[in-house]
């Protein structure tokens, strides 16, 4: 008899900050409902904690995260006029809550997983730091990931670091933006960010990010749009060929 799965988030609150580690390495850390779901709870559990300032997300293993689980069915938007898939849901909520986000980087961010990094406030990138967008490798379109890299990097370098698949290690992706410290000791890295960060009081960078988002603003509809754009390649007939030459251990983007 074999017990439930393992959550592929693990929780620890730490005085001011909720770290969640993302904890399927077996499975690269891929982006599944599951890791989705876990992620909006600790959102949730750090934005109900009034005491919370910070979330750091980071990785076990050799992957911070390999992108979407194609093994998976096809996801589906939440039902109602202005649905969006739950993966641009939860980088557009990293984006806004009044929680600073934090991703310490270590290992291959890939993909979705480029994505996941660049929609937090911060980005640490250890020594291991890989950045890499590999959509169009196999016939499909970042499209609900670019939105949150391109307004690290800018339109053009996100557009050129899509098409030309680059692999990004820590201080590239630094140099580009993708990557805010080149972390060469991730740990006392993330140490010295938070007691920075404890300078600042939780409203005050709420409100920052509020002013940001109305300063920078997305289009309402981009969400609903980036989901269109990506669900259609994934099921364009013609990019099935493309997308049968991954291996199936590593069926993620």
């Amino acid at each position: 008899m074999t017990g439930a799965p393992a959550a592929p988030v693990a929780l620890s609150p730490s005085r001011g900050v909720l770290h969640a580690l993302l904890d399927a390495p077996g499975r690269r850390n891929a982006v599944t409902p599951e890791l989705l779901d876990a992620l909006h709870a600790a959102v949730d559990t750090a934005e109900a904690d009034p005491g919370c300032r910070v979330l750091v997300l980071s990785a076990r293993g050799e992957h911070f995260c390999a992108g979407t689980d194609l093994t998976a069915p096809v996801p589906e938007p939440a039902a109602g006029p202005e649905a969006e898939l739950p993966y641009w849901t939860l980088l557009d909520r990293l984006t806004r809550t009044p929680v600073v986000t934090v991703a310490l980087v270590e290992g291959r961010a890939t993909a979705g997983g480029v994505g996941l990094a660049a929609a937090c406030d911060l980005v640490l990138a250890g020594p291991g730091a890989r950045f890499r967008l590999t959509e169009a490798l196999v016939g499909l379109v970042p499209a609900m990931a670019l939105p949150f890299v391109a307004r690290r990097t800018g339109e053009q370098r996100a557009f050129t670091a899509t098409l030309l698949a680059e692999d990004l290690d820590a201080a590239a992706a630094v140099a580009a933006g993708l990557a805010d410290l080149h972390a060469g000791e991730p740990a006392q890295a993330l140490r010295r960010t938070l007691v920075a960060l404890s300078r600042v009081d939780r409203s005050t960078a709420g409100a920052l990010k509020t002013y940001r988002s109305r300063l920078f603003p997305r289009d309402a509809r981009l969400g609903q749009d980036a989901g269109r754009v990506f669900l259609d390649r994934l099921t364009d007939p013609a990019v099935q060929p493309l997308l049968d030459r991954i291996p199936t251990p590593e069926r993620a983007v």
